[in-house]
C-alpha cells in the first residue's frame, strides 16, 4: 500500500481554505489521493473553527463569487486530519515529525515574519525575545521546537513552504529563521535545517474574506 504523504498546514484561516485546500482537494477529485492535509495553528485565536472543522471532519463548502457576482459552492474534502491547539503545540509538533509530513507550509500573515523594512529580523520585537528565551509564541518558535523533534527523531528533509504574499517570500521567511535559529545559539538546529530543508518562493496574490457569523453558521 502506497504511503499518503502529508501537507501540514500552520494557520487555520480563510486563505488557506480557499486555495491550498482547494488545489489539494481538485488532486484528489481527479483521482490522486496521494496527499493530505492536517491543519493546525500556533496560538489559540482559531480554537473554535479548528473544532467546528474538527466535527465536520474537516470537510466544509467554500462559496466563490466570481466579478460579474455569480456564486458556485464546493465541498471540499482534502483536511484529513485538524490538529488540536494546546500551550505546547504538541499535536504540531507530532505531526511535523513524521516521516510521512513532506510539507510543513504556513499562512501566519506579512507581519508573522517579524522583519525589519532591510528584511532583517527585528529582535526588538517583544515576540521574538520571548520565543528566543524558549517560548513558542511566533512561527520560527514553534518551527524550532517542530523541527528540533523531527531531527531528534532522524526526520527525513522537508519543503517548508511560505505561502503568504510577500516578494521573495521563501527567502526572506528563511532568512529570518536561520537569523533567529543562529541568534538562539541552537548550532545543531541550525545545520539540521541548512542541509535538511528547502524554502521556495511562492506568490498568491489573492485574498479571502473572512465569513460573516450567519454564514458561518449556516
Amino acid at each position: 500500500m502506497t504511503t499518503k504523504s502529508v501537507w501540514m498546514h500552520i494557520g487555520a484561516g480563510s486563505f488557506h481554505r480557499a486555495h491550498q485546500a482547494w488545489y489539494l482537494n481538485q488532486l484528489i477529485k481527479q483521482g490522486d489521493d496521494g496527499w493530505s492535509i492536517s491543519l493546525g495553528n500556533i496560538r489559540n485565536d482559531a480554537s473554535e473553527l479548528l473544532s467546528q472543522l474538527a466535527a465536520q471532519h474537516g470537510e466544509y463548502v467554500l462559496e466563490t463569487v466570481t466579478p460579474e457576482g455569480e456564486r458556485a459552492y464546493e465541498k471540499i474534502s482534502s483536511i484529513r486530519k485538524v490538529l488540536p491547539w494546546d500551550k505546547e503545540i504538541t499535536a504540531l509538533v507530532e505531526e511535523g515529525a513524521k516521516a510521512s509530513t513532506r510539507v510543513i507550509a504556513f499562512t501566519v500573515t506579512e507581519a508573522g515574519y517579524y522583519l525589519t523594512p532591510q528584511h532583517e529580523l527585528d529582535v526588538n520585537q517583544a515576540d521574538v525575545k520571548a520565543d528566543l528565551a524558549g517560548g513558542i509564541t511566533t512561527l520560527y518558535g514553534a518551527l524550532s521546537r517542530i523541527l528540533h523533534q523531527r531531527m531528534i527523531s532522524g526526520g527525513e528533509p522537508v519543503t517548508l513552504l511560505n505561502c503568504d504574499n510577500l516578494r521573495h517570500n521563501g527567502e526572506r521567511f528563511r532568512h529570518g529563521f536561520l537569523s533567529f535559529l543562529k541568534m538562539k545559539g541552537d548550532r545543531a538546529l541550525f545545520d539540521w535545517v541548512t542541509n535538511h530543508t528547502v524554502s521556495p518562493n511562492t506568490m498568491v496574490d489573492r485574498i479571502t474574506p473572512r465569513p460573516t457569523a450567519d454564514i458561518a453558521r449556516g
